[in-house]
């Protein structure tokens, strides 16, 4: 069963090994626009920081 639904507010959670030179994306929020079937376990936020969709596992994100 799928952690979050349509409409979720979600943030980024802190990933300590990010490698470095990538963008910080910790605590970035945004809303879930979809929840993936294939591949299972991915949903499409959007954040109003870029105002694109970006895909993220859902364990990469918590509720808020």
């Amino acid at each position: 069963m799928a952690k979050f639904v349509v409409g979720d507010r979600v943030k980024v959670v802190d990933k300590p090994r990010r490698p470095t030179g990538f963008y910080k994306l910790e605590n970035w929020q945004g809303n879930i626009v979809e929840v993936m079937e294939d591949p299972e376990g991915y949903v499409l936020m959007k954040t109003p920081r870029t105002r694109y969709k970006m895909t993220f596992h859902e364990n990469e994100l918590e509720k808020i």
